[in-house]
Order: structure tokens, then C-alpha cells, then sequence
């Protein structure tokens, strides 16, 4: 948000929702929004630094008012409604609070009327003015904070149109200064009730919490005590408020020299008729006035509540008439709410009450609406008291032949409905007859047999075809009008590529074949096959078959034929691009080599012909993972590789040229050529046989492959959501919805086609217990039926229930259970029924496999385009409240009929075998419930998808997705988060809100939790199948980032994925509940984040440095992340050397607070030009970023990644081994010393056993010498 004080003193051109934003930001210290944008260091026109927040809760406006602070809020469509008993708890604790109102949100869409939103807050006891335009608006706002601040009652602004642009003068700072005055300061009480209540004065805004005055507010009271207070606030607050207005408004207009008061008029004083209007209507019926023959004026409410009778009933009086001319899209059951307070203004008229008319009309007003207003109320007019102007309920004559029929029978139901609207001539003429669009596949597959309200031909025909070609004068109020339905896969009638600048077009030379552009493409727009040449040239027999040229003359070649051409298409060295480019050559070489010629030859080159004029522009492309590498694995598997543009659906965006890197997608501008080659091709792909089932399975197995891309290469499951689009937002979240969606249908249609075939092996056994009964039931002496028995069947076919009913009545059949028997009957009438249903059904599709409950439409807009729906299964829209709450609800609806279908089938087993006893069985049977079935009964209730964002996550919702995740129902939720958090301090908030959330659905038994990027991550692929596939609840929190959130706009969405993945905005985890054993970190699994046992990601930026190309190393975090954020701009500054020593923002986290002193922490960045820049992190960008840190570094310990316990334990360890080491060192040390002095004592004995030994000898020696020498002697 720009700075509010740039705006004052100036005439500026803005919205109404971004003016507002700044002149609020410049008057309040509170503002509450959807769309609200923090900015540090702004300061209002009074000096105090104001508090914006995102959000749409007025309970934080009325804590600061409680404070004595001056606040606003902005909120738009049916929030005002959501914050009623908000808008009551203002009123009752006297909050001067502003509340802006548009009456529809950004998007221009709504579910009720703008102004009904206004009316139906009517007796919360807000006071409410009315803005005809931006000027108007801005002079409110000022005069609606003073009159709140005076009357001590919370106020309510509405406008028209909240975002066109439009001019408005804002006042200088110094006049608003003086004319609003400080929230603090002292103002004397303007009435004699304040002045009880406060003494003579009291400050500006009451501070009613405050620690100096202690009280309770908002007390609640018995029923006498509320009785006095509402007649006491009536007297004592209300009964001055009109007073106030009037002399607030007085004191504005002396001060800007804008007239204001509770009625604008123009020409009033001498009408004799009126036109009453509202907002910016007020023009619109002033030009219609003085086109008008007769004197007409026209009065504007300014004030709604209190609504001005006096005033108005001074401008009737002596009037001929008044029309009081509303909106249509408000459903009143009987007067609507200006027009009853228009009755009672004109009841105190008596005689001088002018004929008052009631109107409505389809905004904006026009001015031929407003002039046929005016001529029915004048002498000669129809002078309808209820009228309708600007659109009929029927016509008495279309050039649209199928639009006839219900016009037609729109009359014949109601005779006299013409004569209900105004006839209009606004001298334009309506296009008859235009040329309607062929019916594209994707609608042509449905039979269409349901109810009329769900039947595509019909919406087509009534109401698609007049938004698709704009041709909206067509439209009429029809009864299907009144109902907030659309027909399933109503978005392939869009037809967007007819207002593209560019398509694309497909160069199949350069394709390789991997299938990114399939998966990518968020609109369905390009589906693939891979066909064998032996399928596609049977399939363009088949076709030649239907179009009534058969080709007999191929049948007895084909084999060869496709031999010659397979080996043709792996020896060419040229490029082959359609099929023409190969079956021709293909066809001379084998009539070559089987030596044809003659008539033979002539007939087969016929039929060639015809096979060519029907397949041989179909462009095919030659690659690797189809062909090549197929027919080196076994000869005659190869096959081609094709993608078609669907023209119903592309919106020619280039998303598919940006993620081709091989440039098989180039961007053309269309002609009529390229349009009727797309539509040519697509048919031909419509009647080609699907991917082989073994096809597909092989590449989800191929770790190279996208296993997303392999899936979608299969119609059945790339028809799961239909194309086409009015707008690109939201595309990513398109494309991830389009891979669940195709996945949820590759899972259940196995499980749907095995629950059909028990159900025919039911219908069949049944079958035979009923022929045999029957078959036992006839007489078996005597076949002759008599005339008598030949006359009572009556006809040549009866019912079956007919026949028991007869064999009841005849003698010889009295054994037969009648009775039995017809039960059996009904039994197998109702499982035929079962089986249609799930086999074919009024679609002829057979039932959906899955449905969705989609909450808010933030992060899906083109799930929300009126009249398109992409979806193909039974939808919910839930807007208000609990959305897990509301599918709880469906998916118990959904299970009682589920239970019926089990009975029948439980019924069956046993009267099969002749075990049924109604007596025993029929309750039991009866009282079954969900508890009591088995896994495979279970799995006959369709799973339930709930589609939302990150919202789900807080407030009432998070605890009823607890317990619905904990239902044991098969749940799918479904979180497309783009993980963009508000600007300012409320982000550190926000990310421990979803931590909390997460951390809590982890402790879910049995839940199946899978949080992660999609794109370019082929890992995904199987942890989401298997959560799909599962009986149990599952929560897929994925990432979908909003491209037009980032400064990169353009940015191709993965890229971002990539960012937020690296930076640990959107960390990957998945949780599997089976796998949990004796711990929960074993269950859950990391592995899928860059470098998850640090806290942050290296990487390497590259840049130019002048003519040299550099890289440096770099640390990503979390505040990178902000970076590229549109939002968080502010929080960013380049840096500059002066202001401290630069730091990388994970050193300076890594620091304390006492290390951080005279450091900046900065980050670096590549702009477009390749250069790098550092700037310098906000204190709210480092809190965030700090927050991030922990939340990372909890995921981890939760996943055993890390933990204070490994290091406590390595240190009891090593001191465990040291102590061993110790011991066995001693114990060594002892054993040693114990066996050397054994060894020593060992050898001592040797040596002393030997020296004894050598003594001995010496002293034999000694013996025989002294004996030898007594011999010489």
C-alpha cells in the first residue's frame, strides 16, 4: 500500500477499494480487509502509525474501538451478512465503527443481491448511507466517522461499484484534521442523554475497556432487562441520530461545497411523477427524466437507515405517482423493504398519496428501463402496480428453434406472463438465428436422459450458447432461471480459442513425447493417444464402415500392410509429421513385394484412397518411449504418439509452448484453415481407440516418465474435468485438480466395473432361483392350456409378476410361494435398476465415481464461471460456514443410500439360496448401519472431495476437518494452498496457525496425510495414488502458487513450486498411517526435500558482472521466499553500505542477539537483466523467516531427522564404551600381569630345575675325577 498521505489535498483517479484503503489508512488507527495491504513506517493525517488487517471478522475492529480508537472496515457481498450479530455487538456497546460495503466482491459475482445484503443488517442498529460514486464515497466516509463518533452507533457505507476506476477530491490533511478531531480528545456531549450517561463532556471516542474506569460490556440481561434496554437505546440514541446525520451532513457541505442531505433530488419541486432509485442508478434515471414528455423528477437515497420518511413523504406529496425501481436479483416474497417504507411514508399523506408502482429490472438501470418505468405510471400506460423492465419471462417469437420450444411452453403454463414485464425498444437489434457450434465430445458422450434441469442440450440451448457467443438479449427468465444449477461438463461449451490471439500448433517432428504439455495444460485442451498402425488403420477402416464407404479391398492386406509401414517408419531418415507421410509409400513397397497388380491393385489403391481422406492428415509424431524403443523391446508393439488442440477448449495462454522444451508447441496466429484442421483432427481423435490400459501402466512404471502425463493419456481419465476457460486464474490450481481428478477416476473405475460384475453375478443367480421356482410351479402331467387359461393371460407377453400371479390362482399350483416369489421379483427389478445406474444412468456413463464439496473460490475462479462448470461429477458449492461441516453431511446422506443398496444385496445372497426369512431377516437387514459392512460394502459409497484452501485450516473449520477426517468415511480433503502469507507481523501468526493445524491431523489414526509439491516431482505420484485409492480419510495439502501474486507474473508455475520447495515455504511430507509400528516418525517420510538435514538449501546464483558471466554461492531462505512476493515489497530496500555490515539472513539467524548488533541482514537477487542486487530484510521479514526456521526444524523432529536425543544418547555412550574400555583395559591388565607371573614362576622352576640339573652333573663330574685321580694315585 502506497503511502495515505499522498492522497490528500489532490484529485486522484483510483478504485473504490483502493482509495478507500488509503483514506482510511490516512484517518483510522484500525482497518479491517480482504484485501487489505500492510506497509511499515506510514503514519495517518493525526501522526499514529494505523494497524491494517486482512480478514473479514469485525470482532478485531471492535476490540480497538473498544480502546477508543478510531477503525474501518471493507467488506464486500455476503460478509456484511456473515458479521450480523458483529454488527449488533457494535451497536449494542455503543462502537463507533465504520463499515464500507460493496455489494459484490472483486469478481463482480454474488449469490444474493448487493443491496439485499444492506437491507437484510437492517435492524442490527447500524446507520446507513448510500455512495452513488467515489466522490460521494469519500465525503461519507469522512461525515460517517464523525456521525458514528457523535451518535456513539456504529455506521455502514455502501457504494455501487468498488473497483472500476473513477476520479474523487480528497480534502486536505489540515481541514480533515480540524473537522474530525483526535479520538482523544474532549468534545462536549451533543445530547441530553450522553450527557447523563458521561457528564457535560466526555472524549471523542469512549474508551469503554479501559484500566482506569473498570466495567463489563456486553453484558447479557433477562427478558425485562433487554425490554428496557431497547426501549431506552430507542429514545435515548436513535431518536437523535437523524438530527446528527443532518447536521453532519450541513457542516460537510460548508466546508467541501458539496451539497448533502438524506435525499439527492433532481427536478422534484415541479414533477408530477417521481423515480425513486439508488446509488449510481441516480444519473442513469435523471437523463431518462428529462427525455420524459411528462414532468418527471427523480429522488436518490443518500440514507437508508434511519430510512427518511418525513423528507420523502415531503417530496410526494401532491405527486400522480412514484415508481420505486430496484435491482431484480433480490427475491422478495411480497414488497421489498424500500418499498415498504415508501407505503408508510405515503400513508401520512392521506388524499395528496401519489399511485405508488414497485419495478424492478436487471442492472445496471437503463435508460430504456427507467423510460418505460416512467410511461407506465403516466395516463394511457399500463399502470402495473408490480412490474418487471429490462428482460422478459418469454417472448412470443426467437430465431433460435430449440429456445422456441420452451418459450413455448413457458406460455402455454402461464398465459398472461408477457403482460408482467414492460415491452422495451432500445433500437438494438438482436442477432436471429445465429450459427450454433457444433457439440463438442466431451458433451456429445452424454445420453442426456435425466431430469430436464440436468440435461447439457437443454442448457445449451436456453442458456450457454447466448454467453457463448454473446448473444445475452436472448435470455429470459425462465424457470430453470430460479434454480443456482449447472449441468455437469458445461465448461466445453466456452469455446475460448475463437477470441485468441494465438493458438498453438502442433509440430509433431520435434515432439519427443513426454507428455509435460498434457499434463500441464490447466484446460483440458490437449489430449494425447499412443496407437499402434495396425489400430489407427483398422480405426479409419471402422469409420469408413460408419460413413457408409466400406473398404473390403484392405481386409485381406492390413497385416502386411502395417508390417511394411512399421519397418518403414524405423529405417526413414526424413521426418514424418502426419500419416500421409508414410501409408502411401508404405503401400507401394508391399504391393511390390506381394506382386499385386491389376484390378487387385486398382481396388486396393481405392481403398487406400478412401483410408487416406480419412486419417491421412492426422498429425503423428515418431519417439522414443513409443515407437523406437518399443520395437526393439518386441516387434509389432510400437507405437505413434499424437496430441490434438481441442478448440472447445484451448484458450491459446502458451502454457503448453512454455513447458515444451523441445518446441513440438509453436504459437500461430488462427485462420479459418488452422480452426478447421483442429476441429478435423479432433474428431478423428474422438473415434481412435484409447491408450492401451498395459501402455500406460508401463510408463507410470518408467522412472524418466510423468507418471501425471501417463495417466491423462487415457480419455477416460482426461475427461475427468472439462476445458475451457473465460480467465487464466487460477490455472495452476487447474492443472493440479485435473491430475487428482484423473487419478481419482483411474483408481475407481477398476473398483466400479468389479462392483458391476457381482452385481450381474447377483442378478443372474436370483434368476435362476426364480426360473427354477417357476419351473418347479408348472404341472408336469398336463402342458394344454384351455381356452379358458388362454383368455385369462390375455396377450402374447406378460410381466413376471403377472405370471405368479396367475400361477396364484391355479389349483394345480398351490405348492408355489406366491408371495416368495414376488418378492424375488421386485428383489430383481431393483438390482437391474442398481445395475443401470451404475453401469449407464440417465448420462449414460453411469453413476459418477466420486463428488466434490468446493469451499470459497479464491484459489479456483474458473471453478466459478457462470455458465461454464468444468466438472463432470456431482458438485456443491459451500460459501458460508463450515464447508466440512456441510460435507459431513452429504457423505452421511450419501451412506444411507449406500445402505440400501447393501440390503438389496445382502437380500439377494440369500433369497438366491432360499435362506430369506422375512420374519428373521427383515430386521436385520433393516437396522443395518455404516458400522456393521464389510471393506467391499464400504467401498460401494463413492469417496467425497473437499476442494479449498489454506482457510480450512482455521477457525470452526479445523475442527470439524479433525473430526470428519476421523469419521472414518471416505473423505478426500483437498488443500490447494499457494502458501502466500500477509504482509507484516500477522505472518508469523499465520504460519504457526498451519503448523498447528498439521501437527494436529498427524495424531489422526488411520488418516492418510500427504503435504508437497506436484509439479516436476514424479515421487508424488504414488503416495497420492495410494491416499486416493485408500477406504480410510486422506488430506492432500498441496501447493498451488498464484502467479499473479509474485513480481514475476510470468514466472512458469513449477518454477515457483520449485522456490517455495528450496526455501522451505512448502515443505514435502506425507504421513502413512500403516507404516506407523512402535513410532510415529517411522510413518512419516521427508525424503523428498533438498538437503533435509540442514536448515536451509545452498545453491548457486548466476549473473553478469558486465560482459562476464559469475556465480556465487548462496544460502535460500525463507525470506527469498517473501521476496517474490507482490506484497512484501515494502519490506525490501536496496541496500546500502552506511547503514551497517551486511549479513546473509541465515547468518544473521544464526547469530544472538548480542551477535545481530550492527549487523543488516540482507539477501541477494537476479533481476531480468542478470545482475545481482542485495537489499536489506525488515524486522518482519526476519520474524517470519525465524518462524519458518522453527516450523522446519519441528517437521523435522517430528520425522526423527532431528532431535536433542541422539546427541544426549552418543554422549552416554561414549562414556558407556569409555568405562567399558576402562574395565577391560584393568581386566587385561590383570590377567596379564597374572599370567606373567605364572609364566615368570614357570620359568624360574625351568631355570631352577636345570641349574639343579647342571649342579648335579658337575657334581657327578666332580665325583669321577676325585675317583679317577685316587685311581692314578
Amino acid at each position: 500500500m502506497s503511502d495515505p498521505n499522498n492522497i490528500f489535498g489532490k484529485k486522484v483517479e483510483r478504485t473504490t477499494a483502493a482509495l478507500l484503503q488509503q483514506l482510511e489508512a490516512g484517518l483510522s488507527e484500525g482497518f479491517l480487509s480482504a484485501e487489505a495491504e500492510g506497509a511499515p513506517n506510514i503514519r495517518n493525517i493525526f501522526g499514529r502509525k494505523p494497524c491494517s488487517r486482512n480478514g473479514t471478522d469485525l470482532s478485531f475492529l471492535a476490540g480497538m474501538a473498544s480502546g477508543g480508537l478510531r477503525t474501518a472496515a471493507f467488506l464486500s457481498g455476503s460478509q456484511l451478512g456473515a458479521n450480523y450479530n458483529q454488527l449488533a455487538a457494535l451497536a449494542r456497546q455503543n462502537l463507533a465503527v465504520l463499515v464500507h460495503h460493496a455489494p459484490y466482491p472483486k469478481d463482480g459475482k454474488g449469490r444474493a443481491s448487493g443491496y439485499g445484503n444492506l437491507f437484510d443488517i437492517g435492524h442490527t442498529g447500524c446507520f446507513q448511507l448510500l455512495a452513488a460514486n467515489l466522490q460521494e464515497l469519500v465525503d461519507m466516509t469522512i461525515m460517517g466517522h464523525k456521525i458514528a463518533e457523535l451518535a456513539l452507533l456504529p455506521g455502514i457505507c455502501g457504494m455501487d461499484d468498488a473497483y472500476s476506476l473513477q476520479e474523487a477530491s480528497v480534502p486536505e490533511a489540515t481541514t480533515l484534521r480540524h473537522f474530525l478531531g483526535e479520538p482523544d480528545e474532549q468534545i462536549t456531549c451533543p445530547t441530553p442523554a450522553q450527557r447523563l450517561i458521561f457528564g457535560k463532556s466526555r472524549r471523542r471516542i469512549p474508551q469503554w475497556y479501559s484500566l482506569d474506569t473498570p466495567a463489563m460490556n456486553d453484558a447479557r440481561k433477562g427478558q425485562t432487562g433487554l425490554n428496557l434496554e431497547g426501549a431506552a437505546r430507542e429514545r435515548y440514541f436513535y431518536h437523535h441520530l437523524p438530527a446528527i446525520i443532518q447536521q453532519v451532513m450541513e457542516q460537510y457541505s460548508n466546508v467541501s461545497g458539496r451539497p448533502y442531505s438524506a435525499i439527492k433530488k433532481a427536478g422534484a419541486e415541479r414533477a408530477d411523477y417521481l423515480l425513486l432509485v439508488q446509488g449510481a442508478d441516480f444519473e442513469t434515471a435523471v437523463a431518462a427524466a428529462l427525455q420524459a414528455k411528462a414532468k418527471v423528477g427523480v429522488l436518490s437515497l443518500s440514507q437508508l437507515r434511519p430510512f427518511p420518511q418525513e423528507e420523502l413523504a415531503k417530496w410526494m406529496a401532491s405527486k400522480k405517482g412514484i415508481s420505486v425501481l430496484e435491482e431484480a436479483d433480490s427475491p422478495n416474497m411480497g414488497d421489498s423493504a424500500v418499498f415498504k417504507e415508501v407505503k408508510a411514508a405515503a400513508r401520512g399523506l392521506g388524499k395528496k398519496a401519489p399511485a405508488l408502482y414497485s419495478g424492478s429490472y436487471a442492472g445496471p438501470l437503463s435508460p430504456s428501463a427507467a423510460s418505460a418505468a416512467i410511461d407506465n405510471m403516466q395516463r394511457g400506460g399500463a399502470q402495473r402496480e408490480r412490474f418487471w423492465a429490462g428482460f422478459d419471462f418469454t417472448r412470443s417469437a426467437t430465431g433460435f428453434p430449440q429456445h422456441e420450444v420452451m418459450l413455448q411452453s413457458i406460455s402455454r403454463e402461464y398465459p398472461d406472463i408477457e403482460k408482467e414485464t414492460l415491452g422495451i425498444h432500445s433500437g438494438e437489434t438482436k442477432e436471429q438465428g445465429a450459427k450454433l457450434h457444433s457439440l463438442p465430445f466431451a458433451i456429445r458422450r452424454y445420453q442426456d436422459q435425466g431430469p430436464p434441469y440436468s440435461r447439457l442440450s437443454r442448457f445449451y440451448h436456453n442458456t450457454a450458447c447466448f454467453y457463448q457467443q454473446g448473444i445475452k438479449a436472448e435470455l429470459v427468465a425462465d424457470p430453470f432461471q430460479a434454480l443456482s444449477l449447472v449441468p455437469a461438463a458445461t465448461a466445453n461449451f466456452a469455446s475460448p480459442a475463437e477470441g485468441a490471439a494465438q493458438l498453438p500448433v502442433f509440430t509433431p517432428q520435434n515432439c519427443t513425447g513426454c507428455g509435460a504439455c498434457i499434463a500441464y495444460c490447466p484446460h483440458s485442451a490437449l489430449p494425447g493417444v499412443a496407437i499402434s498402425v495396425q489400430s489407427l488403420i483398422r480405426a479409419g477402416m471402422k469409420i469408413a464402415t460408419g460413413q457408409g464407404t466400406p473398404i473390403p479391398q484392405l481386409m485381406g492386406i492390413e497385416r502386411k500392410l502395417v508390417k511394411v509401414a512399421e519397418d518403414l517408419i524405423r529405417k526413414s531418415d526424413r521426418d514424418i509429421k502426419r500419416v500421409e507421410d508414410f501409408l502411401p509409400e508404405a503401400f507401394q513397397l508391399m504391393a511390390a513385394q506381394s506382386q499385386m497388380e491389376g484390378e487387385k491393385l486398382e481396388r486396393a489403391q481405392e481403398g487406400l484412397a478412401i483410408l487416406s481422406t480419412i486419417i491421412g492428415r492426422f498429425p503423428i509424431a515418431v519417439t522414443e518411449p513409443f515407437f523406437h524403443q518399443k520395437q526393439r523391446q518386441e516387434k509389432g508393439v510400437a507405437q505413434l504418439f499424437s496430441i490434438t488442440i481441442d478448440p472447445n477448449a484451448c484458450t491459446g495462454c502458451g502454457l503448453c509452448t512454455s513447458v515444451c522444451q523441445d518446441g513440438a508447441l509453436l504459437m500461430a496466429e488462427p485462420d479459418p484453415g488452422l480452426f478447421q484442421q483442429m476441429e478435423n483432427n479432433m474428431n478423428l481423435w474422438e473415434q481412435l481407440p484409447d491408450t492401451p490400459s498395459e501402455t500406460i501402466n508401463q510408463l507410470i512404471r518408467e522412472p524418466g516418465y510423468d507418471s501425471f502425463a501417463a495417466t491423462l493419456l487415457s480419455r477416460h481419465f482426461y475427461l475427468s474435468l472439462s476445458g475451457g476457460a473465460t480467465s487464466e486464474a487460477g490455472a495452476p490450481a487447474k492443472a493440479l485438480v485435473h491430475w487428482l481428478t484423473a487419478l481419482l477416476e483411474s483408481v475407481m473405475q477398476p473398483k466400479v466395473e468389479k462392483q458391476a460384475k457381482e452385481l450381474e453375478q447377483q442378478i443372474e443367480e436370483l434368476a435362476k432361483n426364480i426360473h427354477q421356482h417357476l419351473s418347479n410351479a408348472l404341472p408336469k402331467r398336463d402342458f394344454q392350456f384351455s381356452d379358458t387359461d388362454s383368455v385369462s393371460f390375455g396377450q402374447d407377453k406378460l410381466p413376471l409378476e403377472e405370471v405368479i400371479r396367475q400361477l396364484d390362482a391355479e389349483p394345480q399350483s398351490q405348492i408355489v410361494d406366491a408371495a416368495a416369489l414376488r418378492r424375488k421379483a421386485n428383489l430383481l427389478n431393483d438390482l437391474k435398476a442398481l445395475l443401470w445406474a451404475v453401469r449407464e444412468g440417465p448420462a449414460g456413463g453411469g453413476r459418477a465415481r466420486y463428488g466434490l464439496l468446493l469451499a470459497e473460490n479464491e484459489a479456483m475462479p474458473w471453478a466459478d464461471d457462470y455458465p461454464f462448470n468444468a466438472f463432470t461429477s456431482p458438485v456443491v458449492w459451500h460459501w458460508d460456514g463450515s464447508a466440512p461441516e456441510r460435507l459431513l453431511g452429504l457423505l452421511n446422506g450419501q451412506a444411507r443410500h449406500v445402505l440400501d443398496a447393501v440390503r438389496l444385496l445382502r437380500r439377494s445372497t440369500l433369497e438366491a439360496k432360499n435362506k430369506y426369512r422375512p420374519e428373521l431377516h427383515d430386521q436385520e437387514v433393516g437396522t443395518l448401519d455404516w458400522a456393521d459392512l464389510t471393506e467391499a460394502e464400504k467401498e460401494l459409497l463413492p469417496p467425497a472431495l473437499l476442494l479449498g484452501d489454506a482457510r480450512l485450516f482455521s477457525g470452526q473449520s479445523h475442527r470439524v476437518l479433525a473430526e470428519l477426517l476421523a469419521s472414518g468415511l471416505p473423505v478426500k480433503a483437498i488443500i490447494l494452498d499457494d502458501a502466500a502469507v500477509p504482509a507484516g507481523g500477522s505472518a508469523v501468526a499465520c504460519l504457526a496457525a498451519a503448523q498447528t493445524a498439521w501437527a494436529s491431523a498427524v495424531t489422526l489414526q488411520h488418516t492418510f496425510l500427504l503435504k508437497g509439491n506436484l509439479a516436476e516431482n514424479p515421487a508424488g505420484f504414488e503416495p497420492l495414488r495410494d491416499g486416493l485409492n485408500r477406504l480410510e480419510p486422506a488430506l492432500f495439502h498441496l501447493l498451488a502458487p498464484r502467479p499473479g501474486q509474485h513480481t514475476d507474473e510470468k514466472a512458469f508455475w513449477p518454477k515457483l513450486s520449485r522456490l517455495a520447495l528450496q526455501t522451505r515455504a512448502f515443505p514435502s511430507l506425507y504421513f502413512d498411517p500403516d507404516g506407523q509400528a512402535d513410532y510415529l516418525a517411522s510413518a512419516i517420510n521427508m525424503e523428498e526435500n533438498p538437503e533435509p538435514e540442514a536448515d536451509w538449501v545452498s545453491t548457486v546464483l548466476s549473473y553478469q558482472e558486465g560482459e562476464t558471466k559469475k556465480e556465487q554461492p548462496y544460502v535460500l531462505t525463507y525470506a527469498d521466499w517473501l521476496f517474490s512476493l507482490k506484497a512484501w515489497q515494502a519490506y525490501f530496500q536496496p541496500f546500502e553500505p552506511e547503514s551497517g555490515s551486511p549479513l546473509s539472513v541465515a547468518g544473521y539467524l544464526s547469530l544472538d542477539e548480542k551477535g545481530q548488533k550492527g549487523k543488516v541482514p540482507t539477501l541477494f537477487a537476479v533481476n531480468e537483466q542478470g545482475i545481482l542486487e542485495q537489499y536489506a530484510v525488515s524486522p518482519e521479514v526476519i520474524s517470519a523467516t525465524r518462524q519458518a526456521l522453527r516450523q522446519w526444524s519441528s517437521l523435522r523432529e517430528l520425522a526423527g531427522l532431528r532431535s536433542p536425543f541422539p546427541q544426549r544418547a552418543r554422549e552416554e555412550l561414549e562414556k558407556e564404551l569409555t568405562q567399558k574400555y576402562e574395565k577391560e583395559m584393568a581386566e587385561l591388565k590383570a590377567s596379564y600381569e597374572a599370567k606373567f607371573q605364572e609364566q615368570e614362576k614357570v620359568l624360574m622352576e625351568e631355570v631352577r630345575i636345570k641349574l639343579r640339573d647342571k649342579l648335579l652333573a658337575l657334581s657327578r663330574k666332580g665325583q669321577l675325577l676325585s675317583s679317577l685321580k685316587e685311581e692314578m694315585e
